[in-house]
């Protein structure tokens, strides 16, 4: 057999083995679109607030995108990107990732939005908001252990702060964000005031004193000092002794009691 027989039947027998590979290929492809997905798993990432959504939430949600048993729908009808869509509608989801497995099983991973706030405007009503400024409605099905947000609060209209609304709160979620960043703050700290001239107090859990804490510049350094007076003064004086105190001046913190100052 000279050479060039050889190379003839080699090209052909390389061709038959990826003609071969390619309609195995074309086959698996083909059955795995028209096969049923066999399961449906979710799983809800939650982190700060806890577990507010529940995966019979987004299960509810899936039925109704699909309205009939996913289970009788070919994997190529899925739609997952659609899915994904409908699913960030929920109002407790950041973000939901959809695919099917090698194994046709439906997953799903949803990102929980976190209320890190729970705002009562000027109007009376109640919402809370995540880290975002994202607007997260009051709900029976889920409570979230966030200080409340009360006073002179403006309404929010839509789902997000939109840029004056933002430039609104914005002070808000950063003391937020400070207090849940200070251990002893976040467990102090239940109630935040807006009082008309934009200045904050914060209402604790225990005790019957105010905190005037004014504006949010050095808001670190201002809780810094509030909890080294809790710790000196009320080991030694008790709870319920001084009706405000002040954080508002540089380097100071003034502790007033109904007739002086300590």
């Amino acid at each position: 057999m000279n050479a060039k027989l050889k190379g003839f039947i080699l090209v052909v027998v390389n061709l038959a083995a990826l003609l071969a590979i390619a309609i195995l290929w074309m086959h698996a492809v083909g059955t795995r679109r028209i096969a049923r997905p066999s399961s449906l798993e979710i799983t809800v990432k939650a982190e700060g607030s806890g577990s507010l959504l529940k995966e019979t939430d987004v299960e509810t949600c899936v039925k109704s995108f699909y309205r009939k048993d996913f289970r009788k729908i070919p994997v190529y009808a899925l739609r997952p990107q659609a899915l994904e869509a409908k699913i960030e509608q929920l109002p407790l989801v950041q973000k939901a990732e959809v695919y099917i497995d090698p194994e046709n099983r439906l997953r799903i991973w949803v990102t929980q939005r976190n209320p890190v706030v729970r705002v009562v405007d000027i109007r009376g009503n109640h919402f809370y908001l995540d880290a975002s400024g994202f607007k997260i409605p009051i709900s029976s099905q889920y409570s979230s252990r966030v200080p409340v947000a009360t006073g002179a609060w403006m309404p929010v209209r839509g789902n997000r702060l939109n840029n004056k609304e933002l430039s609104y709160y914005r002070h808000l979620l950063c003391l937020v964000d400070a207090i849940a960043a200070d251990s002893f703050a976040r467990s102090l700290v239940e109630q935040i005031e807006l009082d008309e001239n934009g200045e904050f107090t914060l209402v604790p859990k225990i005790g019957n004193e105010k905190i005037l804490f004014g504006s949010t510049e050095n808001k670190e350094d201002k809780l810094s000092r509030l909890k080294v007076f809790y710790r000196e003064n009320m080991g030694r004086k008790g709870w319920n002794v001084y009706q405000t105190i002040n954080l508002k001046f540089e380097g100071q913190v003034i502790g007033r009691r109904e007739h002086f100052e300590s």
